[in-house]
């Protein structure tokens, strides 16, 4: 009796383990196609390959980038005026060769986004971890590289690592900037993990 009784006891936990991995599992499914869904295929794949070696960055942060900002529509604009699947400014666009027609077609437009992108490296060139300057990379592409630099310099007179991102961001008063390169970098790693094997 007392086997009997040892022996369902195993057979239910055993049963509940088995109901909560299949539940994460399917978390995890459902997580990764939700994501699936609302970028959907990757676009404009070959031109963010390209555009990405050239960042030394991999082709998923660019891509992710692009869907925070535009959601890869290349007729987006903002209502501040940014513009395409990269969502530049008319003056950024300006300079890095977009012109009224041009800044529209998006292959165009995430070439310009990328020599910005490559603009604001050089800009923070003196950060040697490549991680740690890709996240002020971001947050100067959302926010102005003059506001981050500005937070690093109160963050720097306060006593604090300037040169890690974590311990600058408390100081940025640009809060979206610091949400925008949690987004990105968090969407970037969905798209590892959705298209990295395939």
């Amino acid at each position: 009796m007392k086997k009997g009784k040892i022996s369902l006891l195993i057979l239910l936990v055993m049963t509940a383990v088995a109901v909560v991995l299949l539940g994460v599992f399917q978390g995890k499914q459902q997580a990764e196609s939700t994501l699936e869904q609302e970028s959907g295929p990757i676009p404009y794949m070959s031109t963010f390959q390209a555009c990405a070696d050239e960042l030394g960055w991999d082709w998923e942060t660019l891509a992710a980038v692009a869907w925070h900002e535009s959601h890869f529509n290349p007729l987006a604009r903002s209502h501040a005026g940014a513009a395409g699947v990269m969502q530049l400014m008319p003056k950024t666009a300006q300079r890095f060769g977009l012109n009224d027609s041009t800044k529209w077609v998006a292959e165009d437009n995430l070439r310009a986004g990328t020599e910005y992108i490559k603009y604001l490296q050089r800009q923070w060139a003196f950060i040697s971890n490549s991680q740690e300057q890709t996240k002020f990379v971001l947050a100067s592409y959302n926010a102005g590289a003059g506001n981050i630099f500005s937070a690093r310099r109160v963050a720097r007179e306060e006593g604090v690592n300037s040169y890690v991102w974590a311990c600058v961001e408390p100081y940025v008063q640009q809060h979206q900037a610091c949400t925008y390169v949690h987004q990105v970098l968090h969407t970037a790693q969905k798209y590892r993990k959705l298209y990295g094997e395939k």
